[in-house]
């Protein structure tokens, strides 16, 4: 939620729009450090646990960002290896109906 928050008050402080973002994170937290949080505000996040060690980590991922922004999905995060994921936006109502 730190991250959020902090991408949040980015967001009103400068004006930008979140799909007008990009950020790189060096967390070895989880799979995905902080994008995961990130990325689901719309912010194209690109995870670099060993930090932006070789130029073709920014400039595949300033790449990548010229295609997304055409269509700006949620929960995109380009790896370290350049992969790119798109995580599903998970209903929370969704996953708790059913019976027990």
């Amino acid at each position: 939620e730190t991250k959020k928050q902090h991408f949040r008050n980015l967001k009103e402080q400068s004006g930008l729009n979140y799909h007008d973002m990009l950020f790189f994170d060096d967390a070895r937290d989880g799979k995905y450090g902080n994008c995961e949080p990130v990325s689901s505000l719309g912010v194209l996040s690109v995870h670099c646990p060993s930090g932006i060690y070789e130029e073709k980590i920014w400039s595949n991922a300033l790449e990548h960002y010229k295609t997304w922004s055409l269509h700006k999905t949620p929960n995109t995060i380009i790896e370290w290896d350049l992969s790119i994921t798109s995580k599903k936006v998970v209903d929370p109502n969704e996953r708790l109906s059913g019976e027990v």
